[in-house]
């Protein structure tokens, strides 16, 4: 019998996406669904970077670039992170990326061998695990609690042992799922206690500019030249600037590691297209006020929410975001009165009220749902008026 390989046969696609073509499916039949699943901002792309992906292509930008990305490119990111998050970057530490998604992909396949351990702080992004699976390593949950905030409190991990096969952690602020902003301090320790244990430091900062209440965002790389020297920064402008379909990140580590991550993209899906790379040279450039804007109506969008959950304290909880556009809500008392797993809730919520969200399992913390807040006022407020009836109901 033929049979297929053994990393992907117990390989599931993403929960989000799952939600997300189901809620499509509902619409298809006539039903007005309001998705709060998806990560994925509603405004479109800013028009100087729809303008210069058309320019390029005019121009005859449509040909192989290096695997690494084209120098120009790297240079406007090394330049722009230098400035904006506070550490020297050469060009030569700059890899162009399908997105960030890919660059953790490339990194971890780079990074960790077979029979190896990630370290993950949880709940943590879906995707997270099942790269790890892929790269034949296995994961380390490193619980995080809400009575923390779910910020990280290694003195909660001191008493557990760290496996010899560790690797690496990977670190995410702000959070997906949580929405929480590490402060300094907060990485500052986690970065230590990373070091002590000789492990590499993945850091997903994907929403590093979507942040909230004057709080600001700290790059790990930035903590020294040894945190530097372990840590590989993945990011990109796939949040900040709407440009999710245009599959655009980059990654930043040493040399030697960069460049290994660039082989392995030059054989596979060689480079970054051409004129998306690009466009992203006008986005390295574009007015701050340009993402001030977005962010300043995330922020009208995320204090609503945070109104409507108030007034429904009696059936959940929650912790209060602080960057990017989720929150993350505990519905324990709820689901534990009515019998019913997170997962089971999602699915009634969105075939009986046309609400999408995503169960907190799918994050690894049970009794718990993310929703995201990346859609107008006026859908949020039909979504929390069916999601109140049927809490109500």
């Amino acid at each position: 019998m033929l049979k297929i390989a053994n990393r992907v046969s117990s390989l599931k696609s993403s929960s989000i996406m799952e939600i997300s073509a189901r809620a499509a499916q509902l619409k298809a039949q006539g039903h007005e669904v309001i998705s709060l699943a998806a990560g994925e901002p509603d405004f479109n792309t800013p028009e100087p970077i729809q303008a210069a992906v058309t320019a390029a292509m005019k121009e005859g930008i449509t040909k192989y670039t290096p695997a690494p990305g084209f120098q120009k490119l790297r240079e406007a990111i090394a330049k722009m992170v230098s400035t904006e998050n506070g550490f020297p970057v050469d060009p030569e530490e700059v890899l162009v990326t399908s997105g960030a998604k890919h660059g953790l992909y490339l990194a971890l396949q780079c990074l960790v061998d077979p029979g190896e351990a990630i370290l993950i702080p949880t709940p943590s992004w879906v995707s997270y695990r099942p790269m790890i699976d892929l790269a034949g390593a296995s994961v380390i949950p490193l619980p995080l609690y809400e009575e923390d905030g779910y910020r990280p409190n290694i003195e909660r991990w001191k008493g557990m042992a760290i496996p010899p096969n560790a690797k690496g952690i990977i670190i995410n602020s702000p959070n997906n799922p949580t929405g929480v902003v590490y402060s300094r301090e907060e990485l500052v320790k986690l970065t230590g206690w990373a070091l002590q244990r000789n492990l590499w430091i993945i850091s997903d900062e994907i929403y590093e500019k979507i942040i909230y209440d004057n709080l600001t965002h700290t790059s790990i790389a930035a903590l020294g030249p040894e945190a530097k020297k372990a840590s590989i920064t993945i990011s990109g402008f796939s949040k900040s600037y709407a440009m999710t379909g245009w599959r655009f990140g980059w990654a930043i580590a040493d040399k030697p590691f960069v460049a290994k991550m660039a082989a392995l993209q030059s054989q596979s899906n060689s480079h970054v297209t051409s004129f998306v790379q690009w466009a992203a040279l006008t986005a390295c450039t574009l007015s701050p006020s340009i993402g001030a804007s977005m962010v300043a109506e995330f922020d009208q969008r995320r204090r609503y929410c945070m109104e409507r959950l108030d007034k429904l304290s009696p059936h959940l909880t929650y912790t209060r975001p602080t960057g990017a556009f989720y929150i993350f809500i505990n519905l324990s008392k709820w689901l534990l009165a009515h019998k019913m797993t997170d997962l089971e809730f999602c699915k009634e919520l969105l075939d009986k009220e046309y609400v999408g969200a995503v169960p907190g399992s799918s994050f690894g913390k049970e009794h718990s749902i993310r929703i995201s807040y990346a859609t107008n006022i006026e859908n949020l407020k039909k979504a929390f008026d069916r999601i109140e009836a049927y809490l109500n109901r």
